[in-house]
């Protein structure tokens, strides 16, 4: 899969409408405005709201290609959410913003990552555990339209991410 041209930058305020609107694309129970808002609200020594924006726009959404929003609370990063376009999927930028979160986390002192996926989501499980997350406990029900147990999935080491930007 080839992606067109793009950068990865901090989301911005004005960005809001069109993260809710991928995020709608992308999720069956997705986040609301008001999730990002909070996410862009946080202390920016806490949290984090990267995207990739295709060089040139792509219509209502801005041109955004993927996000991934992060939280880092004492040695840990919390990967709240990570997505990207279905039709720019499979060529690894989810791989990279979620890369770059934790870059981010591990020089905010983060020395583990934590997040959760649906047990069925195989592609997203293949890269997480590509970046040797490991699975650490089942939350049952977790997620609802469908109803779906979500797994905790941990990595260790984030010290190693801290000198990458």
């Amino acid at each position: 899969m080839s992606l067109p041209p793009y950068v990865i930058e901090a989301a911005r305020p004005e960005d809001i409408d069109a993260l809710a609107a991928l995020e709608r694309r992308c999720y069956t129970h997705p986040w609301t405005t008001r999730g990002f808002r909070d996410a862009l609200r946080r202390a920016p020594e806490r949290g984090l709201v990267l995207l990739a924006r295709a060089v040139r726009a792509f219509g209502h959404e801005r041109g955004i290609l993927g996000y991934c929003v992060i939280e880092t609370v004492a040695d840990e990063v919390h990967v709240h959410n990570l997505a990207v376009r279905p039709e720019s999927q499979g060529g690894g930028l989810g791989r990279q913003l979620l890369l770059l979160g934790l870059a981010a986390g591990a020089r905010r002192g983060a020395r583990v990552a934590l997040l959760e996926v649906r047990a069925s989501n195989s592609a997203a499980l293949e890269l997480y555990r590509s970046l040797d997350f490991v699975a650490v406990a089942r939350r049952r029900n977790y997620y609802a339209q469908p109803a779906e147990d979500a797994l905790v999935l941990r990595k260790e080491g984030l010290e190693a991410y801290a000198n990458q930007s």
